[in-house]
């Protein structure tokens, strides 16, 4: 039973033909309107509405097909159902072409058809208004993510703007310090804040050396051999990096990698937020940076350092702290948009009714395969976070054909074939490296080493490494995954195809690479399970 009340309009001239639809119709519990001719028919539905129509073809003043015409640019939701005394084919073709749901003829044999013929038409109108109701919401959310992305990329862009204006501030003010100057040059170069750390100690050793030279005429003595920095986190305290008997220590819990009374100094300074200077040879710096990071370095030494060389050193670690907090808002901006790219391929996989795990066992398929063909770390970490975009195109591809369990038909599949164009058309604006790696995996990942790949037929090495690299990974993860039109296949079967497709779906060193380190791969698929 419909739980809504079905609105039947009927247009036919014989009156014989519309009181028999109408009986039989009332028995299943529509409401009826009836017509004797399409011009009536339309006045009709253009002033209440109807679920669905159903009507002859020849008729005076109006015909079937006009009121077909007029229902197909103005109403295409609405099921037409034509009904008609022809029994021409060619009729029924013609009827179709211009937006038909189905053809009867008269007189019809069984009112049984008819009935069943309505529910059908009824039920997929249904189904294209659940389908256009969720392609809307879908729509709504991935509008919403993006206005929330930009306005958190401007938020985030306003606030480097923002730190840089300030940085400029402070080197404007520090000029004419050539030793500050010289020595702060290089901090805006480092991506890592151990990195910048490192590069802070050896700063040090010789900007107290050129101080030394202004204010102690001691040439060019060492003012330190051992010494590391500090910093706190939730969890503790970290040695960001470390000199002399320090060196090799960076990473470490500062409880287990300082001595005693040194790690009590460095622990009451951060504590109580100061206590920083000199005590005997040991010289401990505190630094707390704009957005409240805070860190201790120590150094052991060797001469005494004047008051001017101490302020020298302040002014130096105020630089340090501007490139410490530039360097956190970087990697929180890298850190957001790689959190939405996998967020968004994962949108994307469940929409398709897979595991939103498979696009992080591709990303780290793709890692591992690109570190084996050797690719840097960089580059390998950039397609690492580009992968999961591979399927990016799924989202113009309708969930009919998407989420189809049986075999697509030829049609079917170009359509799903498009999915690869629509991906790179959806990212090849972008300036961003991973959004632009992106588009490569998009528009590449199902290109064929032997050329018979879609959508442009590349072959070898035209596709792209990145390209080749995630077609390999997503089979690989694909076959091994429960899907709407297959089940899971077994590991040796899987493994079994990719030898025999080496050299003419994959790349034959990439197969190789994979072979040669294929335990490594397995302990990613253990690691990352279906939910």
């Amino acid at each position: 039973m419909r739980s809504q009340v079905v609105r039947v309009l009927i247009i036919d001239d014989e009156p014989m033909v519309r009181g028999t639809f109408v009986a039989f119709m009332k028995h299943w519990g529509y409401v009826t309107r009836e017509a004797e001719n399409g011009q009536v028919g339309l006045e009709l539905f253009k002033q209440e509405p109807f679920d669905i129509v159903i009507t002859d073809l020849d008729m005076p003043v109006m015909g079937g097909l006009e009121v077909l015409a007029y229902l197909h640019e103005h109403a295409p939701d609405t099921p037409v159902v034509i009904v008609s005394g022809a029994g021409q084919l060619d009729d029924a073709v013609q009827t179709v072409k211009l937006g038909a749901w189905d053809y009867l003829t008269k007189p019809v044999g069984s009112m049984a058809i008819l009935e069943s013929t309505i529910q059908r038409c009824l039920e997929k109108a249904g189904l294209i208004k659940e389908n256009k109701q969720y392609q809307k919401h879908l729509e709504e959310e991935v509008s919403k993510k993006t206005e929330a992305l930009r306005q958190n990329n401007m938020a985030l862009r306003a606030e480097i703007a923002d730190r840089k204006r300030k940085e400029e501030e402070v080197l404007l003010m520090n000029r004419h310090l050539e030793e500050v100057a010289d020595a702060s040059g290089e901090l805006f170069a480092y991506q890592t804040i151990p990195e910048l750390m490192s590069g802070v100690l050896e700063s040090l050793q010789y900007l107290l050396k050129g101080g030394a030279r202004n204010n102690h005429e001691t040439g060019d003595q060492v003012f330190f051999d051992n010494g590391f920095v500090v910093s706190r986190n939730q969890d503790g305290m970290d040695v960001l990096s470390g000199t002399g008997i320090f060196a090799g220590r960076e990473g470490m819990d500062a409880f287990e990698a300082l001595p005693g009374r040194i790690f009590e100094k460095v622990n009451a300074i951060l504590t109580e937020g100061r206590g920083a200077g000199f005590d005997g040879r040991d010289y401990f710096v505190h630094m707390r940076t704009v957005n409240r990071a805070e860190c201790v370095l120590y150094i052991d030494c060797l001469t005494p350092v004047s008051e001017a060389d101490q302020r020298l050193t302040q002014i130096y670690l105020t630089n340090v702290a501007s490139a410490y907090d530039s360097i956190m808002l970087n990697e929180e901006i890298s850190n957001s948009q790689k959190e939405v790219i996998f967020t968004l391929g994962e949108v994307i996989e469940t929409r398709s009714k897979e595991s939103a795990n498979h696009v992080r066992r591709v990303a780290e398929y793709s890692y591992l395969l690109a570190r084996k063909y050797g690719l840097d770390e960089a580059e390998s970490d950039l397609l690492r976070y580009a992968s999961p975009m591979h399927d990016a195109g799924k989202i113009g591809i309708s969930d009919s054909i998407l989420n189809k369990p049986g075999k697509l038909t030829d049609d079917e599949f170009r359509i799903m074939q498009s999915h690869a164009t629509i991906g790179y058309d959806i990212l090849k604006a972008s300036q961003r490296p991973i959004l632009q790696a992106a588009a490569i995996v998009a528009h590449e990942h199902h290109e064929k080493w032997n050329g018979r790949g879609y959508p442009r037929g590349l072959a070898g090495e035209d596709i792209h490494v990145y390209g080749r690299i995630v077609a390999l990974a997503d089979v690989f993860d694909a076959l091994g995954s429960d899907r709407c039109y297959k089940a899971a296949w077994p590991i040796e079967k899987i493994l079994a195809l990719i030898k025999e497709e080496r050299g003419n779906h994959f790349d034959p060193v990439l197969v190789d690479n994979f072979f040669a380190n294929l335990d490594e791969f397995l302990r990613i698929k253990r690691d990352i399970p279906d939910s």
